[in-house]
């Protein structure tokens, strides 16, 4: 099956650099990297996406999930990332991956910059994105449309869905299925009812689920980058008063059940992306994404006396 994705970046070649471009819609073949050469128009990309779903008679069901990468991601690794969360959910999961690839640099301290290029990229997430495929449902199709961010893709979706509500072409009743956070680069304070940074995050989303580790010692050099701001949600969860619809999955201890690289440096990126590796993660999260069960019911999570789940060690 052919890989899908979104991308703002400008060509370079005959590959994609780190600068922004104009938005363009790539169906990939199997073993190929996203070139210029795969560009397609709008209308067959989302012919190309439909097909892709399960038919039966005039009913069309299924997932589909956008991914929203990090920071100090080339287009390489977005593709290395994308096939790791299509063949992770396939083994629990039929749903087709789209990517929504914004240009990130591969270099670490241009993380405040970056910044900046999130920002102005959002939006289009939404409109190149999201709309298009809401718009082009019918009554017979019934297909969950999902959103999971990695790390700074958290902020690029916490700001498309908060630049979709100021526009006049975005804003409008409209929703995502499940909204998914792994390794989130952004306040957990803000995750309350009545912020104005989160009130579009929760409310076009009928449930977000976030999945932290307190060890992810990048975002602790992100809090440094920040001068010590606020720390994020992808270190140490929501706040408990987050809103009804939140979840949070503490991490923590089945990550220490996992082999970390010996080289400190690694060690570090590790504690941050280990999620693309993860049998574990990758099972809880299907379950989510299908929402067939309640959240205390899924299997493999741990329910303690207090309420809070966290993924089985």
């Amino acid at each position: 099956m052919a890989k899908f994705f979104i991308t703002v970046r400008s060509p370079s070649g005959t590959t994609f650099g780190d600068a922004l471009g104009a938005t363009r819609y790539l169906s990939v073949p199997d073993g190929e990297a996203p070139a210029p050469k795969h560009e397609i128009t709008l209308r067959p990309w989302l012919a190309a996406v439909m097909a892709t779903l399960h038919k039966q008679g005039d009913t069309i069901t299924g997932n589909i999930l956008f991914f929203v990468h990090g920071f100090n991601v080339g287009i390489s690794d977005v593709d290395d990332e994308h096939q790791k969360v299509a063949k992770g959910l396939a083994a629990n999961l039929q749903c087709t991956v789209i990517s929504f690839d914004w240009p990130s640099w591969a270099e670490t301290f241009a993380y405040l910059e970056e910044l900046d290029v999130a920002k102005r990229t959002a939006i289009l997430l939404v409109n190149a994105g999201v709309k298009p495929l809401l718009l082009s449902e019918t009554k017979e199709c019934r297909v969950g449309i999902h959103a999971l961010c990695h790390s700074m893709g958290a902020y690029v979706l916490r700001e498309a869905l908060d630049h979709a509500d100021d526009g006049i072409k975005t804003g409008s009743d409209w929703m995502l299925n499940q909204l998914v956070m792994i390794a989130g680069d952004v306040e957990a304070s803000d995750f309350v009812a009545g912020n104005k940074d989160t009130e579009s995050m929760l409310g076009h989303s009928y449930r977000l689920t976030n999945y932290f580790n307190k060890c992810d010692a990048v975002l602790q050099i992100s809090n440094v980058k920040r001068a010590g701001v606020e720390p994020r949600a992808g270190r140490v969860g929501l706040p408990p008063n987050a809103p009804a619809k939140t979840v949070n999955i503490d991490c923590t201890d089945h990550f220490k059940t996992l082999k970390a690289p010996a080289d400190a440096a690694a060690s570090i990126s590790f504690s941050h992306s280990w999620w693309f590796d993860d049998k574990v993660f990758y099972a809880d999260l299907a379950a989510t994404l299908a929402g067939t069960v309640d959240r205390t019911a899924v299997p493999g999570r741990i329910v303690a006396t207090d309420g809070g789940l966290s993924l089985e060690a």
